[in-house]
């Protein structure tokens, strides 16, 4: 056999491995280069990680006794007897008995050999399995006696799992001493055969504790120098916590395929890896989406509490599904939800396989800081407390777990993340004025017939909003008003409240109405014109939530309430003006003829929609007249803005009686529909109207009278009006004009 023949290896080894462990040792073999190695064999171990014990035997074995050079001589001639055949094929006969080496173990014995290619440094190691890269080779339960077992185990960064890998010039072979014990790695009574097992074992020398390094794609493999077909194998292919270690016969599998990692502390690790990254990810705020399904890092149901989890939810844009990036002094990464100002940290800084990510307040521990690595055009968001754990999408909850080498559960996505409220606004301001203000029902599109009604036509904060069939109340019609960004409030006519979101925004968050908040946009509102012509009432608070109707159900006390939207008819609306103060004349003038029927017509159809009678009607008309001209904005002796004179249509003295009122609920002064609702107010919740001896209707028999409307007049100049003088048969007169004009419409 050709003695210069060169083997060309075909692969190598590459990357830099993330774990306990910083850089792997990186092999090309055709850029091995043919010297021998200059580094002597170390004479001692570090003593701080090795006991006197070890050290001796060491010395010991380089004191080189008569055993040991016995064994040397032995070995080394038998490598110079194969390394002697001629170039011409000429061959000697070998028996193959089990103390001799088959011609190819030979040849990889005489490629590694005395004088051969030092492939792996001497120093400190750790020895992964190929199969998982978060395994290593480990002395079970750290012993040091000999005959303990050796396994795999997830990298704990103990003195149990460090191998100090020594190199012998004379024989090309490896040992490898365990950092903890100071024994090493050792074939159990050098038996030849798959299934022996891997024990430590203090140095003596023999072939059972002499190893091969051949660098493959996959990794080392590590042959036995008892035989080259034998090497250290990973029981069954399966990585995980104490799997056996054993000699077997060679498969190329990767359960025989080992990587060594120059030893690095965790903490040394996590700092490079911090330090290499720091750049990786800006600071900034961003949603965090994974990429099996695109949902984003939240907060479950947006607790700001310490422990509230973090799952993965649909973006609705909420505060609690961003987080703030930003990078201490070392790398380190700190993400701050914005929603709840708590922080991204691992429970109880456990780094155990499936172990929760919580919310909590910030320690500055390494439980809540982490390293951003760049995978493709997403990333690994890798934890301080381990190199090999990363955040982890498990079934829709945020976990840490062992590296699963570029997994989709552990690969995120960063988005920038834009204001909620800039955002917000922009789309107010594009959809700005889609209905213009003025007096509504709001109908469903479930069925026209039902609308929009405030339960009990109640008075009240916090009065339910619910659907109701159209029956002309106040309580189903709503002013709605339009502010100079395009937010649009919607308040109710009969009590002056606003239609507004009970609580956090969030599927089936409950409508009702309140009073006016100005430290939030729940009582805010942004108008979409769908498509079909219908309208979306969106909620300001979070544009992902619209008005909807309650299990989609057209029936009387439906609630309302806010949900996802979804598009369906549950979610539309159509607006229907039941007033609009354009319509009137409405100033500190008097009115002609004409003026004053087009205000009487808008004055009777108000009133008409509540049931009140043409007398009634025409009964206050005639009391209008002699008042204000019908006029809503004309002021007692035209003295504008004196607040102690009467004021409006029916002259309501001091002025703040109606003026006060009318602000409250959002009204203009002017506002001839305002002023009919504070007339209808008072008729619902008295305050005005008197029943007197001589007409002894109260407010409700006046209403429903079909009395004459010259005696209607009387009554209401009497028991409404009140005034000084009460002898005013004129009214009777103007009252009979009118109820013969709107009797004609």
């Amino acid at each position: 056999m050709d003695k210069q023949k060169l083997i060309t290896f075909t692969s190598a080894l590459s990357g830099v491995v993330l774990g306990t462990t910083a850089m792997i040792t990186q092999l090309k073999a055709e850029e091995i280069k043919t010297h021998p190695s200059n580094s002597p064999l170390e004479q001692e171990f570090d003593t701080t990680e090795a006991s006197q014990e070890v050290q001796d035997q060491y010395v010991l074995e380089e004191e080189s006794t008569e055993t040991k050079n016995e064994k040397e001589s032995s070995f080394v001639s038998e490598l110079d007897s194969n390394a002697s055949l001629e170039e011409e094929g000429q061959e000697e006969s070998i028996e193959n008995n089990e103390d001799e080496i088959p011609n190819e173990e030979i040849q990889d014995l005489k490629i590694a050999g005395a004088g051969a290619n030092q492939l792996l440094q001497d120093g400190d190691y750790t020895i992964q399995s190929a199969v998982d890269q978060k395994y290593v080779v480990d002395v079970s339960g750290g012993g040091k006696q000999n005959g303990q077992n050796i396994q795999i185990y997830e990298n704990n960064d103990t003195a149990a799992q460090i191998w100090k890998v020594r190199y012998d010039q004379k024989d090309g072979t490896y040992s490898f001493w365990n950092a903890g014990s100071g024994k090493v790695l050792d074939v159990t009574g050098a038996l030849v055969q798959s299934g022996t097992n891997i024990q430590q074992y203090e140095w003596n020398g023999t072939k059972a504790q002499k190893w091969i390094l051949t660098p493959t794609t996959a990794g080392f493999k590590i042959t036995s120098a008892l035989h080259a077909d034998y090497v250290l194998d990973l029981y069954g292919g399966y990585a995980t916590n104490t799997s056996n270690l054993q000699l077997y016969k060679s498969n190329n599998t990767k359960a025989q395929r080992w990587n060594f990692l120059h030893y690095i502390s965790k903490e040394e690790t996590l700092k490079d890896l911090a330090i290499k990254n720091v750049k990786t990810l800006v600071d900034g705020d961003y949603t965090i989406s994974n990429v099996t399904n695109n949902y984003v890092l939240s907060v479950e149901n947006g607790q700001n509490k310490n422990g509230a989890n973090v799952d993965l939810e649909k973006n609705y844009n909420f505060s609690s599904q961003v987080w703030r990036v930003n990078h201490d002094q070392n790398g380190f990464i700190t993400f701050t939800n914005l929603g709840t100002g708590k922080v991204l940290d691992v429970l109880g800084a456990q780094t155990n396989n499936g172990n929760n990510v919580q919310l909590y307040s910030n320690n500055g521990t390494r439980a809540q800081k982490w390293v951003a690595i760049k995978s493709g055009n997403n990333y690994q968001i890798v934890s301080a407390l381990d190199p090999y754990i990363l955040l982890t999408n498990s079934n829709m909850n945020s976990t840490i777990y062992g590296n699963k080498g570029n997994h989709a559960s552990q690969t995120w996505t960063f988005i920038k993340a834009e204001s909620l409220r800039t955002r917000i606004d922009r789309l107010a301001s594009k959809n700005k004025n889609t209905i213009s203000d003025g007096y509504y029902t709001i109908h469903t599109n479930l069925d026209p017939n039902f609308v929009l009604d405030v339960s009990n036509a109640s008075k009240e904060n916090g009065a339910n909003i619910q659907l109701y069939t159209s029956n002309n109340t106040f309580a189903q019609q709503f002013r709605v008003l339009n502010d100079n960004r395009g937010y649009v409030t919607i308040q109710n006519i009969n009590s002056g409240k606003l239609l507004t979101a009970a609580s956090a925004v969030k599927n089936m968050t409950n409508v009702i109405q309140n009073e006016l908040n100005k430290s939030s946009c729940l009582d805010k509102w942004i108008l979409i014109k769908n498509t079909n012509g219908t309208i979306s009432i969106v909620s300001a608070e979070n544009d992902a939530f619209v008005l909807d109707v309650t299990a989609a159900l057209g029936m009387n006390g439906t609630n309302i309430q806010l949900y996802e939207s979804n598009g369906t008819k549950a979610q539309q609306f159509t607006f229907k003006q039941v007033a609009n103060d354009a319509l009137w004349i409405s100033t500190n003038n008097y009115l002609t003829i004409s003026q004053m029927e087009h205000n009487a017509t808008l004055v009777w159809n108000f009133f008409k929609n509540q049931g009140w009678t043409p007398n009634a009607v025409s009964a206050i008309l005639g009391n209008m007249q002699a008042e204000s001209n019908i006029n809503p904005g004309l002021w007692e002796g035209r003295e504008e803005n004196n607040l102690d004179r009467g004021f409006g249509l029916v002259q309501w003295t001091p002025a703040t009686n109606v003026i006060n009122w009318l602000i409250e609920r959002g009204y203009s002064i002017t506002s001839g529909y305002g002023q009919c609702a504070k007339i209808l107010d008072e008729y619902q919740y008295g305050g005005q109207y008197y029943a007197t001896k001589e007409y002894p209707l109260n407010f409700y028999q006046f209403v429903n009278s079909k009395e004459t409307p010259e005696y209607l007049a009387l009554a209401f100049l009497n028991n409404y009006e009140r005034p000084y003088n009460r002898n005013q048969p004129q009214r009777s007169v103007y009252a009979r004009n009118w109820y013969n004009f709107i009797t004609k419409l």
